[in-house]
């Protein structure tokens, strides 16, 4: 069962509701996100892409600026090379855009998942020198490139990383270990002085390119170039505050009315009639662009981006959501066979699952490990057959450092990356076994780690929640990782009826009772969240004495989130939690 937590901040409401003429209740879930002076209240309220700080404090910054304007000048060719998921595609086409614009000579390559893996390799680099390449220039990768980098200045070519993720330590001394690049963009390197250190691979990209841009009058193209990092914020995970929410922020308003013909395309096949929110970014457009580098090619979400013909991006855009569907089922296959494997062999003992699923596809690993995690709520490590060696997807949760920890491990590994909450390996299959007894062994968690904590902004009787309060409560939008939308709870409901629907039946349309008043409230996810909780606490009787509509003293606690309903723009209880 989950904990239900609720902060208690002694915060002076009514002051905070007058001065920006909004509710208490909303009030109180603004200090509960960590607003706790007027500054960062403003800040977070009216979110401005003049409050971002200057990107020459980036360490290595202004070199890399420097080199590619000499570059662009000098005619020389440059090559991109990016990565296979939704940061690496779109920081790939920030930059070849960009770079274009500006006129310069540009090739790009994504890596092949399982062809190439993770990132630039020396190989690449070899194919570039042999084309005439002068320069490459990383995105969403790089950072650990050690050999590759090395290669790329043997051949006597110039390498600019730019990156996001945490720079590799040296074991023995805690020290950076550092690519032999003639610049190393990464806002996560010690010297870097630059304040907010979790933007996503395109963040940093477009940071790049519209310091370049500077003073040449091109605010509508450099918009273009921000949807897309607002995008890849989104679907990498990083914290939906700071500065990337201010680019979120920003970026939704362009995505409204997007100039990118293949952008708009996919949010028209979408059929996203409403505003296009960071919920349709995370659930809708992102897993799109992610199936192709999981189920074919990644360069296909690149050409998407890139191309301006309207015939071509609808044919680009329908192809990813056709592989999108297609994603989904080989999804819930692999993740059904992960569940027998830790149900049989007894993993459930063990605080960090590191499960081999032979059937699973590599390219749907992250996922299910994702899937996997939620469930149990441990550290999770999905691994799969990758030729004659295994390839691993991590995900984890707070309290454990997924990258250090495979660090820790780092001599059973062939290579790994990633960081606090996500990360990538690979291994000799003899070694698997070790590995999952050395990260165990290691393991510091504690049984109420393993708890999945919930926090809830506020205890509030359903008659208080309006439509005016939802449309109010738009102003914490965007919501994401680390900014979560209103989570409300209200003890001592009375369940007086339950109509299951869906393809599944996994939907549940409950009629409850509140202070006098009758309320229609919604759980999507019946088996996990109410029947299985009133199946517990009361009896499968009572559950069928709700669908026939005869139950009696059925009271239970409940989380829910508010919200209108597109559809019949009706007020929406949704259901989350219960107990």
């Amino acid at each position: 069962m989950k904990q239900w937590m609720i902060k208690r901040n002694p915060a002076d409401l009514k002051m905070i509701a007058a001065k920006y003429h909004i509710s208490e209740i909303l009030a109180e879930v603004l200090v509960k996100r960590g607003l706790y002076d007027w500054d960062a209240m403003d800040n977070y309220l009216y979110p401005s892409m003049d409050r971002l700080h200057s990107v020459h404090d980036i360490y290595d910054m202004d070199r890399a600026l420097d080199m590619i304007r000499q570059k662009i000048k000098d005619g020389s060719k440059i090559e991109i090379i990016g990565d296979y998921d939704v940061d690496g595609v779109m920081s790939t086409s920030i930059l070849v855009l960009g770079l274009r614009g500006l006129g310069a000579d540009v090739s790009w390559r994504v890596p092949h998942r399982e062809r190439d893996g993770y990132g630039i390799r020396s190989y690449m680099v070899q194919q570039a020198w042999e084309k005439g390449v002068d320069t490459i220039i990383t995105c969403d990768n790089g950072i650990s490139a050690l050999d590759a980098v090395n290669r790329a200045k043997e051949l006597g070519m110039t390498v600019i990383v730019t990156d996001h993720h945490d720079v590799p330590l040296d074991n023995d001394t805690g020290e950076e270990i550092i690519p032999t690049a003639d610049a190393v963009v990464d806002p996560k390197r010690k010297q870097s002085i630059y304040p907010w250190k979790e933007m996503c691979g395109a963040g940093v990209a477009y940071r790049l390119i519209a310091e370049l841009y500077e003073g040449k009058n091109r605010q509508a193209f450099l918009d273009e170039l921000l949807s897309m990092a607002a995008v890849a914020t989104v679907c990498d995970v990083v914290p939906l505050q700071g500065e990337n929410r201010i680019i979120v922020s920003r970026g939704l308003e362009i995505l409204q009315n997007s100039t990118n013909p293949g952008m708009s395309s996919l949010i028209r096949q979408l059929e996203l009639n409403r505003a296009v929110d960071s919920g349709c970014l995370g659930f809708r457009i992102g897993p799109c662009i992610n199936a192709a580098g999981r189920l074919e090619d990644a360069s296909t979400g690149v050409e998407l981006m890139l191309t301006r013909d309207r015939e071509q991006a609808d044919d680009l855009a329908k192809k990813l959501i056709t592989l999108n569907e297609q994603r989904k089922d080989i999804t819930a296959r692999a993740t059904e066979e992960a569940e027998k494997l830790i149900e049989k062999e007894g993993y459930l003992e063990k605080n960090v699952l590191v499960v081999f699923v032979e059937e699973c596809p590599e390219s749907v690993a992250g996922i299910v490990a994702g899937r996997i995690k939620e469930k149990y709520y441990r550290p999770t490590m999905i691994l799969t057959r990758s030729g004659n060696h295994l390839k691993g997807s991590g995900r984890s949760i707070p309290g454990y450092h997924m990258q250090q920890e495979l660090n820790a491990c780092a001599s059973l590994l062939l290579e790994y990356g990633g960081h606090a909450m996500a990360a990538g390996f690979s291994l000799e299959e003899s070694n698997l076994e070790l590995l999952r007894d050395q990260l165990n062994e290691r393991c510091c968690l504690t049984q109420e780690d393993l708890v999945e904590k919930i926090t809830i902004d506020r205890e509030v009787p359903l008659a208080e929640v309006t439509g005016n309060l939802v449309r109010e409560l738009n102003l914490l939008q965007p919501v994401g990782e680390q900014n979560k939308g209103a989570l409300f709870a209200r003890r001592g409901v009375e369940i007086l009826s339950v109509r299951v629907c869906g393809k599944e039946a996994q939907v549940g349309n409950f009629t409850v009772m509140d202070q006098g008043r009758r309320y229609s409230l919604v759980d999507f996810q019946i088996d996990h969240c109410m029947k299985k909780e009133i199946c517990h606490k009361y009896s499968e009787e009572m559950w069928h004495a709700l669908e026939d509509r005869r139950a009696a003293g059925c009271i239970m606690d409940i989380l829910f989130v508010p919200k209108i309903n597109e559809r019949y723009g009706e007020l929406q209880y949704t259901i989350v939690d219960c107990r």
